[in-house]
């Protein structure tokens, strides 16, 4: 599958999370809205969604349990953070000299991609947190969120630490798409359903 088709599938997967859980009538997305214009459209975006994502797990959405980073985005922290010529104090120094192997100084493996959940590049779950927690995150905005009080308090909950309500990293993604997909939500004959995604109609 092309980059342009796998973009489209995506957009159209994004879509469909977010008629998860709304009901008739409501002021955002509902299942089953195009049942009389196109009924069929769920289980083929599923379809086309579920093959794409076997082809490439990489391309699911995001929360950065799955995927990659090149090397260029994150080698900064290696070797000259904030310039002080010392790598990022919140990688784990057990796991830096893995990154280091991977992403040398000298620059020659720039383009090289990284798994940014460590051991799980292509499973969905909550693995990813447990590697902030062991300093062994990757990129920076990542790493943040354990080193950061105000953001650790979440990355504990989905880790069920101190005897925190733990919150179930799935069910709360689910609800997060569900809540991007309602943004700027049009209705009634606000906005157009295109022709061609990348473009307006004419």
């Amino acid at each position: 599958m092309e980059a342009s088709s796998l973009s489209k599938t995506f957009f159209l997967f994004v879509l469909l999370l977010a008629t998860l859980g709304q009901g008739y009538g409501s002021a955002g997305t509902c299942v089953d809205f195009y049942k009389s214009t196109c009924p069929s459209v769920e289980s083929i975006v599923q379809s086309a969604v579920r093959a794409a994502v076997k082809a490439n797990p990489t391309i699911a959405p995001g929360g950065h349990t799955i995927g990659t980073a090149a090397c260029a985005f994150f080698s900064y922290r290696l070797y000259n953070f904030n310039n002080t010529k010392k790598p990022d104090p919140d990688i784990n120094p057990s796991f830096l000299p893995k990154l280091r192997s991977l992403c040398p100084e000298n620059g020659v493996n720039a383009l090289r991609r990284v798994a940014l959940d460590t051991g799980s590049v292509n499973s969905f779950g909550s693995s990813f947190y447990d590697n902030l927690k062991k300093g062994r995150g990757v990129i920076e905005s990542d790493a943040k969120l354990w080193s950061d009080p105000t953001t650790q308090v979440f990355v504990k909950q989905f880790l069920g630490l101190r005897g925190l309500h733990g919150l179930k990293f799935d069910v709360e993604f689910g609800r997060a798409m569900v809540k991007m997909g309602n943004i700027g939500v049009k209705t009634g004959t606000q906005g157009e359903i295109r022709r061609v995604c990348a473009a307006i109609n004419r």
